[in-house]
């Protein structure tokens, strides 16, 4: 009896530590803090911008698998910021690694390539975001 209880013991301890996470299969590094942290203060879009750069080069340091959608969220950021070419890299490299992406960033790469170069994407922008921030910008 007392051996079978060890061994039943000894096996729920291997299941359940089998479970136990190991860190996720991508790596997202502080992106939902900073993500967090953006949405308060929509102004800070070159904090944003930072902290999803460290993530990424975190990933790719640690060589770990970054997240889906981190390559085109820094993207889309730079683009906005007028950097139109690294913003293009960034959308090709993701459409590379998640192959579901393939129209989304064929879509991406075409508006980067298409808008006048240097110039930051503010029609891309919504309305009610730039109001907000401008909004806050005042407080």
């Amino acid at each position: 009896m007392t051996r079978t209880l060890l061994i039943v013991t000894a096996l729920a301890s291997a299941l359940l530590s089998g479970c136990a996470s190991q860190g996720g299969r991508y790596h997202w590094g502080d992106y939902e803090q900073s993500l967090y942290s953006y949405y308060k203060a929509p102004t800070d879009l070159n904090g944003f911008a930072l902290s999803l750069e460290d993530s990424i080069k975190q990933g790719e340091t640690l060589g770990k698998r970054v997240a889906p959608g981190l390559y085109a969220e820094l993207g889309y950021l730079l683009m906005l910021q007028g950097k139109k070419e690294q913003a293009i890299v960034l959308f090709e490299k993701e459409r590379s690694l998640w192959p579901q992406s393939t129209q989304l960033m064929t879509t991406m790469i075409r508006l980067a390539s298409e808008a006048p170069k240097g110039e930051p994407s503010q029609a891309l922008v919504p309305a009610a975001t730039v109001a907000e921030a401008e909004n806050n910008a005042k407080k």
